[in-house]
């Protein structure tokens, strides 16, 4: 399996973000300073954004923070969705540097309603999207304006809470950290002794590595390795044609009944039903291998942003929204 440590966005020098409409295969653990908003604008895939995931469909729009550990897994069936990584110097409203906000939009969820239809959010990022299209030379100030507006609208109408770090750097050494176990882990998956050999690897004792997981990604040791494992089952479900008890030992699980249980448990299928579900569907070629990127129809895309643009609805706040 691919890893992602810490990812480097390219921007365009004028611009506030990158605009990406793209079909998603899968991204293993990745963090990076932007803010990142993706909308499914077809099909769904699964947000992981440890120690959670949610089941994204068509609609949805859910908001990545700068320096969150999270991936991405294709959910078995085409999809295509347009992601906006905004840089994070947009949104130093303070100066201090050891604070950062942390936003709570994610419309699969909805743990946190916010002030604002999401048919507005909808709009300004189908908007966005389209305009990333264009070869016009008004284009980029046309983005720029609808990134400024997403950036006040968030600030305006979606929950969120400022968080106080004592040290910067401490923060990306913990994301980093993180990674760095859930790279171990990716690469060690049928060791007996994994947890042991992690520890060694990593300079932690047990009960040091247990607080240290709780504290910054709120999962146990055991519930990661399961997740990890999960993941490359998944993977090996849609890409090759291994049995079940293969895929189980190769994904470190002690037996097939193990397997099976954490596997319907994560996702609410059999791993047989889950390869089933889609046994018939052409699978779509995939063109950045890394990136974990599948081709997909540009002219679908633009037609599908177009519906969002086209639908009635926008600004509808709530009563209690202030101004």
């Amino acid at each position: 399996m691919n890893s992602y440590i810490f990812e480097t966005i390219e921007h365009h020098k004028e611009s506030p973000a990158k605009v990406i409409i793209t079909s998603i295969d899968h991204s293993d653990y990745h963090w990076h300073y932007d803010y990142e908003l993706i909308m499914v604008i077809k099909g769904e895939i699964i947000l992981s954004v440890l120690p959670e995931f949610c089941l994204m469909q068509e609609g949805d729009i859910a908001l990545v923070n700068s320096k969150e550990v999270h991936g991405f897994q294709n959910n078995n069936q085409e999809n295509i969705c347009l992601i906006v990584q905004i840089k994070n110097e947009f949104f130093d409203l303070s100066d201090d540097k050891n604070q950062a906000y942390y936003f709570y939009l994610n419309s699969a969820k909805e743990a946190v309603k916010p002030r604002i239809s999401y048919i507005h959010l909808q709009k300004t990022l189908a908007n966005i999207g389209l305009e990333s299209g264009h070869m016009k030379k008004t284009s980029n100030l046309r983005i720029q304006g609808l990134i400024y507006m997403l950036i006040s609208d968030l600030f305006d109408y979606i929950p969120h809470d400022i968080q106080q770090f004592a040290n910067e750097a401490v923060q990306n050494t913990d994301s980093e950290e993180v990674l760095t176990i859930i790279r171990f882990i990716e690469n060690h998956l049928t060791l007996d002794n994994l947890t042991e050999e992690l520890c060694k690897s990593i300079g932690m004792s047990e009960k040091g590595l247990y607080r240290f997981l709780k504290s910054t990604i709120d999962m146990t040791l055991k519930e990661l390795i399961d997740v990890t494992r999960l993941n490359h089952a998944i993977y090996l479900l849609s890409y090759t044609e291994k049995d079940n008890s293969t895929i189980a030992s190769e994904c470190g699980f002690c037996n097939d009944n193990t397997f099976y249980r954490c596997f319907k448990k994560m996702y609410g299928m059999t791993p047989l039903a889950y390869k089933n579900n889609t046994a018939g569907d052409k699978k779509p070629k995939r063109i950045k291998e890394v990136q974990g990127y599948l081709d997909f129809s540009k002219r679908e895309a633009f037609q599908l942003l177009r519906k969002y643009i086209e639908t009635e609805g926008g600004l509808c706040l709530d009563a209690y929204a202030q101004d």
